[in-house]
């Protein structure tokens, strides 16, 4: 299992997002795909987190699309959700086990995001 199930089309956004994670101590997967990432999501010992970018440059499913089909079967699964399209997130109904950031986001809220929702996970 990992902790942080990252899900972004960029692979240079992946690789820093990696690399800042794993340099907290954080277990972390990368992938580039909806589908890779739901493969793994779905599986509950897939993930603890998913981080995924709205926009994953393929027209069948976004990162909203990605997190409601793996939280029919985890449905307490946390997501964190970032964009470089601000008002998409604006559009998102947030739950407790969200969070939302806009592209660019300081790395400092990235982590705070991040330790809030696996806080979330451990407290339950």
């Amino acid at each position: 299992m990992c902790d942080v199930l990252i899900l972004d089309d960029e692979e240079v956004v992946r690789s820093v997002l990696v690399d800042l994670l794993e340099d907290q101590g954080l277990h972390v997967r990368a992938v580039g795909s909806p589908t890779e990432a739901l493969d793994i999501a779905l599986t509950p010992s897939g993930c603890t987190l998913l981080l995924t970018d709205i926009d994953l440059g393929v027209r069948e499913i976004d990162g909203f699309g990605v997190a409601e089909r793996a939280r029919q079967v985890r449905p307490d699964l946390p997501v964190l959700f970032i964009s470089g399209r601000p008002w998409k997130l604006a559009e998102y109904q947030a739950t407790e086990n969200d969070r939302l950031l806009a592209k660019p986001f300081r790395m400092s809220a990235l982590l705070c995001a991040v330790q809030q929702l696996l806080a979330r996970v451990e407290a339950v």
